[in-house]
């Protein structure tokens, strides 16, 4: 399975859009993996993961056709994860012969409301999951995961576990950590991870667990209670991204904090594969 992070940073982008702090000078100064915009991802270039206002951006550069994807996750309606006028740009006279004629979106009851509320909608369907339900989603299994994230539970925040016939990623971000149940659900199933995308908005920063993001601490203790029920081990990849300027994510500061312990840090761009080990 291949992932790419198309945007790796949070709501604010990295600097931070209207931002003078020194971590954002230091940002535009240093550029290349400084420069993040809103969180976007994409597996095996075909299932796309959120919708954010810099989808164009990220399709330009990576050249990537959008009309050919036919598949979207979106992990919560917030939006640097899902800006929904976008779809009104799939049909005529803004789109001609695409080639995927509908575009599936997968999400939970809050961002299909949302996207309920954008006027002349064409070729899009959405299809409201419900948590701990595996669903086919093309050549994917695809089970929605509740997040630690937003305030009302009926928003429907989502991580995700993506599972192909060659491996398993574990997409978690926007989410602090997490639920008990989660981790029983993981357990119960006896399911293991190939790759572990973090949600590491934080950094470094002070971070309770009841949170909606995390920093690395909690990502490592996420990592250890998924160690011990079996879910994780020196062989996963473990990745974290989704970071805001408050925390400091210079890129070369970030790898110094997670390098001793084999971890990889996210950047616009960056291209992943593993397989099951």
């Amino acid at each position: 399975m291949k992932l790419t992070y198309l945007g790796t940073a949070a709501a604010e982008g990295m600097p931070a859009v209207f931002c003078n702090c020194a971590v954002c000078k230091e940002a535009r100064r240093l550029v290349g993996k400084n420069i993040r915009t809103r969180s976007q991802a994409l597996i095996n270039d075909e299932l796309l993961i959120d919708l954010p206002a810099d989808t164009y951006f990220h399709f330009l550069t990576n050249g990537i056709e959008g009309d050919c994807i036919k598949n979207l996750l979106v992990t919560h309606p917030h939006s640097d994860h899902l800006y929904p006028a976008e779809f009104e740009m799939r049909h005529s006279p803004f789109a001609h012969e695409m080639r995927a004629k509908t575009l599936d979106v997968y999400c939970g009851a809050g961002a299909a409301r949302k996207i309920a509320q954008i006027p002349n909608v064409k070729y899009v369907d959405v299809h409201t999951l419900s948590a701990y339900q595996p669903t086919a989603v093309g050549d994917y299994i695809v089970t929605a995961l509740p997040a630690r994230h937003m305030d009302d539970p009926a928003e429907e925040p989502f991580i995700y576990i993506i599972q192909s016939e060659d491996a398993s990623l574990l997409y978690a971000n926007d989410t602090g950590y997490f639920f008990d149940e989660v981790f029983d659900y993981i357990e119960k199933e006896r399911l293991f991870f190939d790759c572990i995308s973090f949600d590491c908005t934080h950094v470094d920063l002070p971070c309770r667990d009841k949170d909606g993001h995390m920093a690395i601490d909690n990502n490592f203790r996420v990592n250890a209670r998924l160690e011990q029920i079996g879910a994780s081990s020196e062989k996963t990849v473990k990745i974290i991204n989704h970071f805001s300027h408050n925390g400091n994510p210079i890129h070369h500061r970030l790898e110094e904090l997670v390098r001793p312990y084999g971890w990889l840090v996210s950047y616009d761009g960056m291209k992943t594969e593993f397989t099951h080990r």
